[in-house]
C-alpha cells in the first residue's frame, strides 16, 4: 500500500471478519483523547501477516466480548479495519 504503517496484510487465507464493534482509544490521537469510545463495524477478508507499532484501539464485539487491540498508529496516522460510525459522546 502506501507504506505509512509498519503492517503487512494478505488475502491469501481469506477469513471473514464481520460484526459491530465498540472501541476505545489507547492514547491521545487526532481522533480524540485516550479512552474516547467509538461504535463501528468491521467487514473484511484480510488477514494481518505482521504488524509492528502501537495499537490504536481496545475493541469488543457487540456482545461485549473482548477482541483485544486493533488498528495501528504512527505519528498522526491512524488506521484500522474498523469503520467508525459514531463516538460515544
Amino acid at each position: 500500500m502506501a507504506g505509512l504503517l509498519p503492517l503487512a496484510t494478505s488475502l491469501a487465507k481469506r477469513r471473514l471478519h464481520l460484526g459491530y464493534r465498540r472501541a476505545s482509544l489507547r492514547t491521545d490521537t487526532p481522533l480524540g483523547k485516550a479512552g474516547t469510545g467509538f461504535r463501528g463495524h468491521e467487514f473484511h477478508f484480510a488477514t494481518i501477516v505482521s504488524e509492528n507499532g502501537p495499537a490504536l484501539f481496545d475493541a469488543a464485539d457487540a456482545a461485549g466480548n473482548d477482541l483485544g487491540a486493533c488498528g495501528l498508529r504512527a505519528g498522526s496516522v491512524c488506521a484500522s479495519f474498523l469503520h467508525l460510525i459514531d463516538s460515544d459522546h
